[in-house]
């Protein structure tokens, strides 16, 4: 008889191995550190990032994969995590990524935004 036991995990549970360090943005008041959870960014696929924003709070964290215009890109409003105090991310990449495409992050504080981007590690 073969037993098999399944955990589900969540960002505030995961291991750390599958997460890769981004880099930190500074937008306006914020800094933002962040991280890559699970799969490589691919052409349609979607990813994780995981942003811990500190210097306040902001209304909302978009992010994307793709040109700052956002051309082609879907801009996904981030979820805040209250049992880890960040922001879970789930970005889909565009069909094809385009020559010089980044992870762009916006946040919005009462209708003030700042954007900002960064390449993506894996």
């Amino acid at each position: 008889m073969l037993t098999l036991a399944v955990a589900a995990c969540s960002s505030s549970t995961a291991s750390t191995n599958d997460e890769t360090p981004v880099g930190t943005l500074t937008l306006g008041a914020y800094t933002i550190v962040i991280h890559q959870e699970g799969a490589a960014v691919a052409p349609g696929a979607t990813s994780r990032f995981v942003m811990k924003v500190s210097g306040g709070t902001p209304t909302t964290v978009t992010g994307w994969i793709g040109l700052a215009t956002g051309e082609g890109s879907a801009k996904k409003v981030a979820t805040y995590d209250p049992k880890d105090s960040d922001f879970d991310d789930d970005v889909v990449a565009p069909t094809p990524i385009p020559a010089g495409a980044q992870l762009w992050v916006e946040v919005d504080t009462n209708g003030k935004k700042d954007v900002g981007a960064i390449a993506w590690k894996k």
